[in-house]
Order: structure tokens, then C-alpha cells, then sequence
């Protein structure tokens, strides 16, 4: 097996690769603004005219959601602990399916530009969609600097190029393509930019095979250290990853993305026909199946390139998610314009996920709030407010990477986990308004509160207790090369596995914990569910005490088709003095 043979610096064909990957991100901005004649409409900008068949939709929300720290941290996780992590695909391909067949064709009817419109419309409350709102624009804030800052610093990392410049390149370029052309260029620009994702983990992936002496070469190295395992049935809850945490754990952790999240509702209203945004998320299933494949086979690659010589155990790289920029120094150096294109896939990931996030940020923004008191303005107008706000979204993006540099991995960590408490409890709130039209808005908002103080309690709590760790055993044996190791720290936090660091994949550590340690050992894959069933339960018993809705006064396009009488009948049982009627039957 090949062993490192000391990083190389980029060559001009490089940064000639990943420029064109920027060049051709702004070029397709420039385009729809002529073509568009300059997004003259809100709808143009917002929507991109609602006219957006299904397979450019697909590949843009399959972009938005696999950023730069899915391509860093999945090798990384399969990488330090094993296979296991691969069959969570399974649970995954699951919540595109759940926001095609019931979520996404509630919003499409609805006509929405702002998913926290429905809030309002359901429980005729603006503190319950202000809320929902204000969640989001903390989330999107904190992920655009965060998205923006890994790839980034993995770069200074390989190159002379500092993270400072990188960032402002980065954030102007994605401001700059989603200012001009709208939506339609973010659409756009995230099917280039999948393309290149592709291609560069392709090829690193081809070329650690290589290095290898081939896929079974490759596979027998993992097997043979330890690293091949697929189903651990251990139903303790506290265990890191098992089947139950990786099938069904991870379904409510997809769940708010592709069920209620702005970029998704946007993407789908975007669409020309309900046909074309059901068939975009349904196409989601395969495509989350390739891409999260990929990033798996990558991480079984990784290591068997460095099963005799663990370039972490060796100190020559501080951080897991280095892992992948080293590989691509070390062994893709030979070809000018392949390193290049690792890179360049790594930015494509940032850049589709930001260029969403400002889009969204812009619509809610404009909807929830600042129409409120300026929804007299022409829509020309409306549409240069959005330009702008597009603009200042950027720069508080640019803004939240450099204090995510300054501050270090910490606050990194610290943000993530206060990005990932706000999803679940907005979930929980839509499923008590689709769901159950007993629930009314006191419930509604008190539910969300208390199930995101609950996430972000369990959170913190499992973030500061000393985690108990079991990452899977590493040698040195076969090193041999002489690389000092930099200072420069690599930050780049993929997933809840690496910015929450889970108790030991045995269960039977945990004997000695006591007290709320046990509460916060739980898996973190579990803290999702946790947080939108405590927002649900909650919801309807404080709806209970303070007095459920009736049924008529619930308008039946906001309810979820299937249940509108089975939540009414639910709601009936446990209130006999529920009036439980629609307009053409009483139950």
C-alpha cells in the first residue's frame, strides 16, 4: 500500500482550474441577469418564475445540502470509525420521499414565497411565524460562515494562499452570481457545480484505488484492520452508531432540510408543475444515495492508503478532516490541474449552499419582515430591496468567517450545534400545524421554544461532559516519510459526528456514568427526534390546557391530505368538547 510521499505545492494548472470554476459561477450569474433582463420581478428573483423543470431542481437541492464539510467529514468518519456510517444512506433516502409525497405539494398549492407564511396561515398568529423566521435567518447566518470557512482554511492548509483571502474571493464570487442572476443562477450555477463535486471525488477516489493496488486490495486492507461493519443491532441508545441510530436517527436528522427547510420550499415552488417539484425530490433519493456512497468508498480509500502510516497518530496532520487535502497533495500532485479540481469540488459544495442560504435569506427576510411595513413598493423595487438584502447577507456571511477563524474550533462546534437545535423544533411546529388542527398558537410557539431550549440543553450538555471515545485503532508502522507538521489548523466540521463527538460505539463503557451524564450520552444522532417530538408533545399538551381549535376554523388546504380527518379523530379522543367537522362531513 502507498505510504505519504510528502506534500507537493499547486502548480499554476491548479489555480487555473479552480479560477475557471469561478469564472464560469459568475458567467452564468451574467447570463440570467441579461437573459432575465436583469430579474426585474420579485417572482423572477425569488422563484425563478415558477417555471423550473424537475431535473435542475433535483441537482440544486441535492447541492444545497451536501456541502464542502459532507465531502471533508464523511471520508473522515469512515475513516476513524468504521463502515457503519454508510447504511445511514438508508435512512436518509427517506426524507426527500416524505417531503415529495406530503410536505412539498401543501406548500406548492399554497402559492408561498416564504415557508413561514404557512405559520400564519395556519395558526393566524405573526409571533409563531416570526419565530419559525427569526430560527432560520440564525441558522443560515452561522452556516454560511461555517460553509465557508472549511474549505477555505482546508486550502491555506495545501497552499500559500491565506484563509482570509479565500474567504473574500469566495463570498464575493457566490454574492456576486446570486445578485445578478436570482434564483434561476443559483438553480444553475449548483448543477455546474454538483458536476465538479463529482469529479473531483471520482478522481480521488480512482487514484487512491491505484495506490492501493486495486478494490479488492483496497477492501481487504479495511476488513483486515477493522474498519469493515455494517450492522450493530444494540438497541442502548447511548450507543454512537448502530442500525436503529443510522436508519431511523438519522431520517429526523434529514427530516427538516427536506420537509420545511426555506431552500427546499423555494426550490419546490420554483417548479413549473407539482409533476416537476414531486420527480425533483423523488430524483434526491438516488442522488443522496450516490453522493453519500461515494464519500463512504472515498473514507475506505483513505484508509487503506494510510492503514501501516496514520498521518494523525504521526502528527503530520492535527485534524481527520485534513485527511482528504493530504491525500490530494501527497498523491494527485504527479497530474498538474488534479489537485485543482479536489479543491475546486470542495468551493462548488461551499458555494451552492451559500449561494441557497442568501437567496433564502433574502426571501424571508423581505416576507416575514420587511413587508410587514413596506409591502406598498412596486415590485421593481421589491426586487432591488432583495438584490440588496442579498448583498448584505453576503457580507455578514464573510463576516461570520473570519470570527469563526479568530475564534477557532470551539465556537465552530458551539455554532453547529445551535444551527442543529434550531431544525428540529421547526419541524415539530409544522407537524402540529399540518397534522393536528386541534393545536392552537399558544401550543404551537411554547412547543417550539421549549423543544429548541431541550435540543440546545441536550446539546451543550453532551458538548461539555467529557465524551467517551472509541474511534477505531490506527499504526504507524509503515511510515517512513519526514513531513513536519503545520501550524496551520484545518477546521472543517462536517456533520454532527465530527463537531459532536459521540460516546464509545460499545455500549458496555457507560457503567460508570451517572446522573444527567447518561441523558447526555445518548447518541447525538438521537437529538433531532428528541427535539421534535418534545415540541410536539408539548405543543398539544399546552394547546390542551389552554384550549384546542375547532375544526371548522381550519381551512383544509392547510392540512396535510391524509390526515385531516385521522388528526381530527386523534384530537376528538382526547378532548370530548373538540368540535371535529370539515365543510362537507362531521366525524
Amino acid at each position: 500500500m502507498a505510504t505519504a510521499r510528502g506534500a507537493r505545492e499547486f502548480q499554476a494548472a491548479d489555480y487555473a482550474v479552480m479560477s475557471a470554476m469561478l469564472a464560469v459561477s459568475v458567467g452564468i450569474g451574467v447570463y440570467y441577469s441579461i437573459a432575465g433582463k436583469g430579474q426585474r420581478s420579485s417572482d423572477d428573483f425569488l422563484l425563478a418564475g415558477r417555471s423550473m423543470r424537475f431535473l435542475p431542481i433535483a441537482i440544486s437541492v441535492l447541492a444545497s445540502f451536501f456541502s464542502a464539510s459532507t465531502l471533508l467529514g464523511t471520508p473522515a468518519e469512515i475513516y476513524q470509525y468504521g463502515t457503519q456510517y454508510w447504511i445511514s444512506v438508508f435512512g436518509a433516502i427517506l426524507a426527500p420521499l416524505t417531503g415529495a409525497l406530503l410536505f412539498g405539494p401543501l406548500f406548492f398549492k399554497l402559492k408561498i414565497v416564504s415557508v413561514f407564511q404557512y405559520l400564519e396561515m395556519r395558526f393566524s398568529s405573526k409571533a409563531v411565524r416570526l419565530f419559525g423566521a427569526v430560527l432560520f435567518v440564525i441558522r443560515a447566518v452561522l452556516g454560511m460562515g461555517i460553509v465557508l470557512y472549511g474549505p477555505c482554511t482546508a486550502l491555506s492548509a495545501a497552499t500559500p494562499v491565506p484563509t482570509w483571502s479565500s474567504i473574500i474571493v469566495v463570498g464575493v464570487v457566490c454574492t456576486l452570481y446570486t445578485f445578478l442572476g436570482g434564483l434561476k443562477a443559483v438553480i444553475w450555477t449548483d448543477v455546474f457545480q454538483t458536476l465538479v463535486m463529482v469529479a473531483g471525488m471520482l478522481a480521488v477516489l480512482i487514484q487512491a484505488i491505484i495506490e492501493v493496488g486495486g478494490m479488492g486490495r483496497m477492501w481487504h486492507l479495511a476488513e483486515e484492520k477493522g474498519r469493515i461493519e455494517f450492522f450493530n443491532f444494540d438497541p442502548d441508545p447511548r450507543v454512537r452508531h448502530t442500525f436503529w441510530t443510522l436508519v431511523v436517527g438519522i431520517y429526523f436528522v434529514w427530516l427538516p432540510p427536506y420537509t420545511v427547510d426555506q431552500q427546499m420550499v423555494q426550490r419546490f415552488s420554483s417548479a413549473r408543475s407539482l409533476r416537476d417539484a414531486k420527480m425533483a425530490l423523488l430524483f434526491n433519493i438516488p442522488g443522496m444515495f450516490i453522493l453519500i456512497t461515494l464519500c463512504s468508498l472515498v473514507g475506505v480509500a483513505l484508509f487503506a492508503t494510510y492503514a501501516d502510516c496514520d498521518p494523525l497518530s504521526a502528527d503530520v496532520i492535527s485534524n481527520p478532516n485534513q485527511l482528504l487535502p493530504l491525500f490530494v497533495v501527497q498523491m494527485l500532485s504527479f497530474a498538474p490541474g488534479l489537485p485543482g479540481l479536489l479543491f475546486a469540488s470542495l468551493f462548488s459544495g461551499a458555494l451552492s449552499s451559500i449561494s441557497s442560504m442568501l437567496n433564502s435569506l433574502a426571501a424571508v427576510t423581505w416576507e416575514d419582515f420587511l413587508k410587514l411595513k413596506f409591502g406598498h413598493l412596486p415590485d421593481e423595487k421589491v426586487t432591488w430591496v432583495t438584490r440588496g438584502l442579498v448583498v448584505l447577507y453576503g457580507v455578514i456571511g464573510v463576516g461570520v468567517a473570519f470570527l469563526v477563524e479568530q475564534l477557532g474550533g470551539t465556537v465552530l462546534q458551539a455554532s453547529l450545534t445551535i444551527n442543529g437545535a434550531a431544525g428540529a423544533p421547526l419541524v415539530g411546529i409544522f407537524i402540529l400545524g399540518a397534522f393536528f388542527p386541534c393545536i392552537n398558537w399558544i401550543g404551537a410557539i411554547i412547543g417550539g421554544v421549549l423543544g429548541f431550549s431541550f435540543s440546545m440543553w441536550l446539546i451543550i450538555g453532551k458538548y461539555l461532559t467529557k465524551p467517551v471515545d472509541f474511534k477505531l485503532p490506527t499504526s504507524v508502522e509503515g511510515c517512513y516519510f519526514n513531513v513536519s507538521n503545520s501550524n496551520t489548523s484545518v477546521s472543517v466540521w462536517a456533520n454532527s459526528s465530527q463537531h459532536l463527538q459521540g460516546t464509545s460505539l460499545k455500549s458496555d463503557i457507560h457503567h460508570d456514568i451517572i446522573g444527567l451524564e447518561q441523558l447526555y450520552s445518548i447518541s447525538y444522532l438521537w437529538f433531532s427526534a428528541i427535539g421534535i417530538l418534545s415540541t410536539i408533545l408539548v405543543g398539544f399538551l399546552v394547546s390542551v390546557i389552554t384550549g384546542l381549535s375547532k375544526r371548522e376554523d381550519i381551512d383544509d388546504n392547510l392540512l396535510l391530505s391524509f390526515p385531516r380527518n385521522s388528526g381530527c379523530y386523534c384530537c376528538k379522543r382526547k378532548m370530548k368538547a373538540y368540535h371535529c367537522q370539515t365543510k362537507d362531513h362531521k366525524t
